[in-house]
């Protein structure tokens, strides 16, 4: 078997498996560090952007990925609709823009990542709070 067959073999499964994440509830304290993560990658995207880096871009990708799955994860497994929405629709941001970034389409990763941004204010303005120390909660009742 090819280099090249066993790389897509592989690709298609790492494409269809599921998450760890997916099947288990997600804790607060998993959420508020999803949300530290994409916080933290955010800041690197435009350096990477910058700099045209497939690779760092395609890890960024990665980094969306996996948060923006727990995070609509967990609001699922509460039942608020319009959270989880906020999520998939920033999930589905995030694998265009790893995919986009990792094969070198800065303008396409540039416009997905404005897309994934766009879905962070509406669900925080609805779900989390800002504390004194600039740190985020989850507003009560949520």
């Amino acid at each position: 078997m090819s280099c090249r067959k066993m790389l897509g073999i592989i690709a298609l499964i790492a494409a269809v498996a599921v998450p760890a994440w997916a099947l288990q509830e997600v804790s607060v304290d998993d959420y508020d560090a999803a949300m530290k993560t994409i916080g933290a990658t955010q800041r690197g995207v435009r350096g990477h952007m910058e700099a045209q880096s497939a690779t760092e871009l395609g890890a960024d990708g990665a980094k969306f990925v996996e948060a923006f799955g727990k995070a609509e994860a967990f609001w699922k497994a509460r039942n608020v609709e319009d959270a989880a929405e906020f999520a998939a629709t920033a999930l589905a941001a995030a694998r265009t823009f790893q995919e986009a970034g990792a094969a070198g389409d800065f303008e396409a990763a540039g416009a997905a990542f404005g897309e994934l941004r766009q879905t962070c204010r509406p669900c925080h303005q609805a779900y989390r709070e800002r504390l004194e120390d600039g740190s985020y909660r989850i507003k009560q009742g949520s």
